[in-house]
């Protein structure tokens, strides 16, 4: 570290700042954990007022190796004709595997009958990579409108089984089945709790219902339209998420 010692103050100080920011880059999207495993206590109901940024710990004395085993991702999900997206997603977030809390990872499992799409959504507290294990995807994500260097910018491509795609934390992204055949994926995300926010069901689902003149006026279309819309996705909370 002797080159450290000659460079001039400035230098020094521009250096301890690069290093803090890549620093703070290489952390997960959640805070550290301070203890080895905090498995979420899910019978615990917020009330005195006490509301948590997670979930509390359930003793860890009782804690048990099946604990940490989840299961709920080893089978595909049959997807029936009823499945207005033809596709499923199964969580494995901290609610449904509970020794993720406070770990700064989860899991998802995407299943796509040809066709299928997930649509436009987000994911406002994690980054996501999509490993894809059978047939093949057409995935991508668009760069923020306020993107000085590429705004508004595509990137999307057909990934295939043994490959993987990363998305950057908060983008607007998706997935299609553009092939013949199934796909399969299993998506890794830096958040026990990442979110998502399924675009049309947000802004067409929302209750109580966003003001269709707003809406009409945001997509260039007509308020019927609109109302049409909102009556279709309203009825589909939960359709394509296995909860």
């Amino acid at each position: 570290m002797d080159f450290v010692a000659k460079m001039a103050p400035s230098c020094k100080l521009l250096a301890l700042m690069v290093f803090s920011l890549v620093a703070t880059a290489a952390r997960a999207a959640d805070p550290d954990q301070l203890q080895d495993f905090c498995i979420a206590d899910l019978s615990h109901k917020p009330g005195y007022g006490v509301f948590l940024n997670g979930y509390p710990c359930k003793d860890p004395s009782t804690a048990k190796a099946e604990d940490f085993i989840f299961k709920g991702l080893k089978n595909p999900t049959i997807i029936t004709a009823d499945n207005p997206f033809g596709a499923s997603a199964t969580l494995a977030f901290a609610r449904h595997w509970p020794a993720l809390n406070t770990l700064g990872v989860s899991l998802v499992r995407l299943d796509l009958v040809p066709g299928g799409v997930i649509a436009p959504h987000t994911h406002n507290l994690a980054t996501e990579i999509v490993f894809v294990t059978s047939g093949e995807l057409y995935i991508g994500f668009v760069a923020n409108s306020d993107d000085v260097s590429a705004p508004n910018k595509l990137f999307a491509g057909i990934v295939k089984a043994g490959e993987a795609f990363i998305i950057p934390r908060g983008l607007v992204h998706f997935q299609m089945n553009k092939a013949t055949c199934n796909a399969s994926t299993i998506n890794f995300l830096n958040s026990h709790n990442p979110g998502i926010s399924l675009l049309p069901l947000t802004l067409f689902g929302a209750l109580p219902a966003v003001d269709p003149a707003l809406l009409a006026r945001s997509f260039a279309i007509n308020e019927s339209s609109v109302i049409a819309l909102e009556g279709f996705w309203s009825l589909l909370n939960g359709a394509f998420v296995n909860v």
